[in-house]
């Protein structure tokens, strides 16, 4: 520990008033004040010394007094806003401890792009949302790590959703973002579809069903549930945005072999408007060309898909609602003519025929829609064995 300030320190520097020796005492000075061991006339000397040393030319002896003093509460806020506004060595320690520097300051601090100075900020004891939104603009990973492991900054559903967009290929920021507290079940899902195709999957997506679990008081089958959703969606997405046709057909002979072309999951694609992707699906299921296919999905064809759709062994009870989605995509096909489909277009129209067809789906979003039928072809399958188990009975 620092030794106390003597007659020695004194001495020492009448006869010498270096940069090294002003460190030493002005160190001795700011512990003493730091732990309150000054009263009346002393501390009222030491702080006017202190004001001083702040304004040192040598940067060795502003740090070393930064270091002490960071948060000694009494000091003038001008003299603890100017260190924060200095090197990086000096404003560090003022930056992560001192309590009273305003957003203004902060902001402008972050926009001096130095990466110490910014992981400081984040490490505050609380970070306000403006500036926690700031801090995620950099975009530099340490920093925005650095933040999410802060439990005092309070962070936006919008700025997590940027954290999790900007760094999707970080190793622990999409975990980082599963653990933030009061984290909506949006950017939930949207946590788990970023990272479904990555090596952290199995372990954000348990991240995720723990939170669930735990904080959203979700029984763990419905956790479960909106995993496997983002998962689907998350497919969805990369097929659609894959532009190499003979890639997206590799894509789902290793979707195929792992028993991952789940019915929810081509219903998904067709709601879309990804029909390439469902073409693709579907000839590999039925064992037949994609031509084929093609034909089957053309308006008026309702018969020959009704035959594909049954080779493929995919449930019977889903045949209507691909059928209300067949028929909604084809219309807009149509009046898209060489354009791209507008799946918003129809999605409305998808829903409402799948309502119809089905006397337990309420009309709602498409999520909400998917996650009945799921409820509904888990239902039919715990039927199914219950009945084979009373008959080998």
């Amino acid at each position: 520990m620092t030794s106390s300030l003597g007659l020695d320190d004194v001495t020492r520097l009448e006869r010498d008033n270096s940069p090294v020796n002003r460190e030493s005492a002005v160190t001795k000075i700011g512990q003493l004040m730091a732990e309150g061991r000054l009263q009346g006339a002393e501390a009222a000397i030491a702080e006017d010394v202190v004001v001083r040393m702040a304004n040192d030319a040598d940067t060795l002896v502003r740090a070393a007094l930064a270091k002490q003093i960071a948060l000694y509460p009494l000091l003038p806020s001008g003299m603890a806003e100017r260190m924060a506004r200095d090197v990086a060595e000096v404003s560090v320690p003022v930056l992560q401890h001192w309590p009273d520097l305003s957003d203004d300051l902060l902001l402008s601090v972050i926009a001096e792009e130095v990466e110490t100075k910014q992981v400081a900020i984040a490490q505050r004891q609380t970070v306000s949302e403006q500036v926690s939104g700031a801090l995620i603009d950099t975009g530099n990973s340490s920093v925005v790590s650095v933040l999410l492991e802060n439990e005092g900054a309070r962070i936006t559903a919008d700025a997590l959703q940027k954290a999790l967009t900007d760094h999707q290929d970080h190793e622990s920021i999409p975990v980082l973002v599963a653990k933030r507290p009061n984290l909506t079940a949006e950017t939930c899902l949207h946590c788990v579809s970023l990272v479904v195709a990555d090596q952290l999957e199995a372990d954000v997506a348990n991240e995720m069903r723990r939170f669930l679990v735990s904080q959203e008081h979700l029984p763990e089958e419905m956790a479960s549930e909106l995993v496997a959703h983002a998962r689907e969606q998350a497919v969805a997405e990369m097929a659609a945005q894959e532009a190499d046709d003979s890639k997206v057909e590799e894509f789902v002979g290793v979707l195929q072999r792992a028993g991952r072309l789940t019915p929810t999951m081509l219903l998904r694609s067709l709601c879309s408007g990804d029909l390439r992707f469902v073409r693709m699906a579907f000839a590999r299921l039925a064992k037949t060309t994609e031509d084929h296919v093609a034909a089957a999905m053309e308006p008026g064809n309702g018969d020959i898909f009704k035959s594909i759709y049954d080779s493929t062994r995919l449930p019977k009870s889903l045949r209507p609602a691909f059928g209300a989605a067949l028929a909604a995509a084809g219309e807009e096909a149509a009046r898209a003519g060489d354009g791209s489909l507008e799946p918003q277009r129809y999605v409305p129209t998808v829903i409402a025929g799948i309502v119809g067809a089905y006397g337990t789906v309420a009309p709602a979003e498409l999520e909400h829609v998917m996650a009945e039928l799921s409820r509904e072809l888990k239902r039919e399958k715990e039927e199914a064995l219950d009945s084979r188990a009373k008959m080998r009975i």
